[in-house]
């Protein structure tokens, strides 16, 4: 069964989801008449993102906006029933660092971390906290941040202590991009990508200069935070379907329902794929159209999504299968 998680904000713009998959399922919209059948992988305040039980290469993950499901599959997804399934999983997410370190955890979002470090009165701090006080996956991680800037051997103890001791007393401080990762003792870190291994920087880091953009963005604010919502959701769904069968990252598809009554005999239901032209920061999308024919319902598309380009369309027969 499936959960509607309790949502926090997460430094007060990301949501935090959580994104274990549970039990098949078969998702309706209002309409009744267009249903997608897979299995809930991510979650958050406004979007579900489904694992298809029947994909076509690339196109394994849907989003859709949890407004235009059913109001019985709303129901379904809040279920206290399925929240218990929810909370009670979660802990076979693990990550192999690239030092074969193996950390257990759910990626929930990017980030970009400053890390100031300084030795004084004989003891080492990372941004004001004792050192030997961190918890252990800190200590494990500064070694290695230091290592990758300072472009030194930081493999024993000894080496990182003698970099401490040639500090004297001056501030480092080392910028790093990343991903958060909440442990499962429902602790957050942030894991620099350089740590990771090469097969999984392909799943986490393709999207990462447009989240920095969005995140960075201090002008349009609303879109911004928009941006970011979606980037965060979209990251936890491709992790978690990386968890599941430990293939190459699955493209993400947007399926956006716009829905009226259908007129008998007067138009059609149909499907049109779209793509993101460059230099617009998005995912490709799947529109739901009411249209007499293929080309209008094209047309209809492109005038509604503004910064795409068309792709196939076809005619749905109300069981949406790719």
């Amino acid at each position: 069964m499936i959960t509607w998680l309790r949502i926090a904000a997460l430094l007060g713009v990301v949501v935090l989801v959580y994104i274990v998959p549970i039990d098949a399922h078969e998702f309706t919209d209002k309409s009744g008449k267009l249903k997608v059948e897979g299995t809930l992988v991510a979650i958050d305040d406004k979007e579900v993102v489904i694992k298809l039980d029947s994909p076509a290469k690339g196109r394994e993950l849907l989003a859709v906006a949890i407004d235009q499901l059913s109001e019985e599959d709303q129901k379904w997804i809040r279920s206290a029933e399925s929240q218990d399934a929810l909370a009670s999983a979660g802990e076979r997410n693990s990550w192999t660092l690239r030092n074969g370190t193996v950390v257990v955890g759910k990626i929930v979002d990017f980030t970009r971390r400053e890390v100031s470090m300084q030795r004084r009165r004989g003891r080492f701090y990372v941004n004001d906290r004792l050192f030997d006080n961190l918890p252990e996956i800190d200590r494990k991680i500064i070694p290695r941040i230091v290592q990758e800037f300072d472009k030194q051997p930081m493999e024993t103890d000894a080496q990182f202590q003698n970099w401490i001791l040639a500090q004297r007393i001056n501030v480092r401080t080392f910028t790093f991009d990343g991903v958060l990762m909440e442990l499962t003792n429902g602790d957050e870190y942030a894991i620099p990508f350089f740590l990771f291994q090469e097969s999984e920087l392909r799943l986490l880091q393709p999207h990462w200069e447009e989240w920095l953009k969005a995140h960075t963005d201090t002008v349009n604010r609303e879109a911004a935070i928009e941006q970011e919502r979606q980037h965060a959701l979209y990251l936890q769904s491709q992790a978690a379907a990386y968890q599941q069968n430990r293939a190459e990252m699955a493209q993400i598809a947007r399926l956006q329902l716009q829905m009226t009554a259908v007129a008998a005999g007067v138009v059609d239901m149909w499907e049109v794929f779209m793509f993101p032209l460059p230099g617009t920061p998005s995912y490709p999308i799947s529109v739901v159209v009411m249209a007499r024919n293929s080309d209008v319902a094209s047309q209809m598309a492109l005038a509604q999504n503004p910064g795409f380009s068309v792709g196939p369309a076809r005619r749905l027969n109300g069981r949406f299968r790719w």
